[in-house]
Protein backbone atom coordinates (compact mmCIF):
# COMPACT_ATOMS: atom_id res chain seq x y z
CA UNK A 1 0.00 0.00 0.00
CA UNK A 2 1.28 3.92 -0.78
CA UNK A 3 2.66 5.71 2.12
CA UNK A 4 5.38 8.19 2.75
CA UNK A 5 8.78 7.03 5.07
CA UNK A 6 10.58 9.48 6.61
CA UNK A 7 13.32 9.06 8.60
CA UNK A 8 15.91 11.97 10.41
CA UNK A 9 18.31 13.85 8.15
CA UNK A 10 16.42 12.25 5.21
CA UNK A 11 13.70 13.83 2.78
CA UNK A 12 10.44 11.87 2.91
CA UNK A 13 9.60 9.23 0.12
CA UNK A 14 6.83 7.52 -1.27
CA UNK A 15 6.68 4.28 -1.31
CA UNK A 16 5.06 0.70 -0.25
CA UNK A 17 4.29 0.44 3.52
CA UNK A 18 2.98 -2.63 5.27
CA UNK A 19 -1.15 -2.33 5.02
CA UNK A 20 -1.72 -3.89 8.57
CA UNK A 21 -1.62 -2.82 12.30
CA UNK A 22 0.76 -5.62 12.72
CA UNK A 23 2.65 -4.55 9.76
CA UNK A 24 2.95 -1.17 10.97
CA UNK A 25 4.30 -2.50 14.20
CA UNK A 26 6.73 -4.52 12.94
CA UNK A 27 8.17 -2.10 10.16
CA UNK A 28 8.63 0.62 12.84
CA UNK A 29 9.91 -1.63 15.69
CA UNK A 30 7.06 -1.80 17.78
CA UNK A 31 3.30 -1.03 18.63
CA UNK A 32 2.49 2.31 16.49
CA UNK A 33 0.34 4.97 17.93
CA UNK A 34 -1.68 7.33 14.91
CA UNK A 35 -2.05 10.90 15.04
CA UNK A 36 -5.06 11.32 12.32
CA UNK A 37 -4.66 14.95 10.22
CA UNK A 38 -7.09 17.12 10.91
CA UNK A 39 -7.71 18.06 6.88
CA UNK A 40 -6.53 15.36 4.82
CA UNK A 41 -7.66 11.67 4.89
CA UNK A 42 -3.88 10.61 6.23
CA UNK A 43 -2.43 10.07 9.51
CA UNK A 44 1.07 10.14 11.08
CA UNK A 45 1.87 6.97 12.17
CA UNK A 46 4.65 6.80 14.84
CA UNK A 47 6.47 4.97 18.10
CA UNK A 48 5.95 6.71 21.11
CA UNK A 49 8.19 6.91 24.04
CA UNK A 50 11.48 7.44 21.80
CA UNK A 51 12.54 10.73 22.83
CA UNK A 52 16.26 10.63 24.16
CA UNK A 53 16.47 7.03 22.11
CA UNK A 54 16.19 7.98 18.60
CA UNK A 55 17.06 11.18 16.79
CA UNK A 56 14.11 13.86 16.11
CA UNK A 57 12.47 13.56 12.28
CA UNK A 58 9.89 16.06 12.18
CA UNK A 59 8.13 19.00 14.54
CA UNK A 60 4.36 19.08 13.50
CA UNK A 61 1.53 19.99 15.38
CA UNK A 62 3.71 21.58 18.25
CA UNK A 63 4.94 18.18 18.77
CA UNK A 64 8.81 16.19 18.28
CA UNK A 65 8.35 13.23 16.58
CA UNK A 66 11.29 10.89 16.62
CA UNK A 67 12.69 7.60 14.80
CA UNK A 68 11.45 6.57 11.37
CA UNK A 69 7.63 7.47 11.18
CA UNK A 70 5.00 6.89 8.27
CA UNK A 71 2.32 8.43 6.99
CA UNK A 72 -0.74 6.52 5.99
CA UNK A 73 -4.37 6.69 3.80
CA UNK A 74 -6.98 6.66 7.12
CA UNK A 75 -10.12 6.99 7.44
CA UNK A 76 -13.49 5.89 9.43
CA UNK A 77 -10.91 4.28 11.80
CA UNK A 78 -8.71 2.24 9.75
CA UNK A 79 -6.27 2.66 7.05
CA UNK A 80 -6.84 3.13 3.38
CA UNK A 81 -4.65 3.25 -0.12
CA UNK A 82 -3.41 6.74 -0.10
CA UNK A 83 -4.01 8.73 -3.47
CA UNK A 84 -0.94 9.71 -5.37
CA UNK A 85 -1.73 13.47 -5.74
CA UNK A 86 -2.34 13.16 -1.62
CA UNK A 87 0.97 11.61 -1.30
CA UNK A 88 3.16 14.17 -3.40
CA UNK A 89 1.47 16.65 -1.41
CA UNK A 90 2.24 15.08 1.85
CA UNK A 91 5.49 13.64 1.01
CA UNK A 92 6.40 17.90 -0.16
CA UNK A 93 4.82 19.30 3.04
CA UNK A 94 7.30 16.96 5.29
CA UNK A 95 10.35 17.53 3.52
CA UNK A 96 11.12 20.29 6.22
CA UNK A 97 12.08 19.37 9.31
CA UNK A 98 9.37 21.64 10.74
CA UNK A 99 5.87 21.02 9.20
CA UNK A 100 2.90 23.35 9.62
CA UNK A 101 -0.05 22.13 10.51
CA UNK A 102 -2.40 20.70 8.09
Amino acid sequence: MRGILIDSGKPSEIRNVPDTAQGLDAYLGGPVRVKLFSTQPAALVYLPGLPGRALPTRFYDDHWYYGRILIVGWRRGRQVPLPQSLAEYLADKFRATEVKRL
